[in-house]
């Protein structure tokens, strides 16, 4: 997955609390851990950083948006599969952050809340189920406070 330099995201994680990156640094912790737990032996000891830190996952918030905003890095594709993958990571997001100390959440927050913002303006609501057929099941099981997972792109970009 190639990622743009200079993002919104990498430009507010440089000026990140002390605090914050405490706890960014503890949830990443544990999603390493989970990710060796989840490799077989012989790698799970190279394993040496998360591939869904919390910054990669806002990374990947952002370049979903960027695709929808039409920032489409040239050369890249951008399959349907990476937009249900990207709605995960921002579910993934949404836990992270709800486990957080008041001040890290609510800076983290504030980042997500901007992205967020411009995902709602290149989406609209699927009141037609157009994304249905390939979303259905997880629309169904998703946290009815997860508004992503009920919008369409208003130009889809794969």
């Amino acid at each position: 997955m190639a990622i743009s330099a200079a993002t919104e995201s990498e430009d507010r994680w440089r000026r990140l609390s002390a605090e914050t990156l405490r706890e960014v640094s503890k949830a990443d912790r544990a999603q390493l851990e989970a990710e060796r737990l989840r490799a077989g032996p012989a790698i799970r000891s190279r394993i040496v950083t998360p591939a869904h830190s919390l910054k990669n996952r806002f990374l990947s918030w952002e370049r979903l948006i960027g695709f929808l905003e039409g920032k489409r890095p040239p050369n890249d594709q951008y399959l349907f599969s990476e937009f249900e993958n990207d709605l995960d990571h921002r579910d993934a997001l949404e836990g992270a952050l709800s486990r957080m100390p008041e001040g890290p959440r609510r800076e983290l927050s504030s980042l997500l809340g901007s992205l967020d913002a411009r995902f709602d303006a290149c989406t609209a609501e699927d009141v037609t189920g157009e994304l249905d057929p390939w979303l259905r099941r997880r629309r169904r099981d998703a946290d009815p406070a997860h508004w992503w997972w009920h919008r369409k792109p208003n130009a889809a970009p794969w």
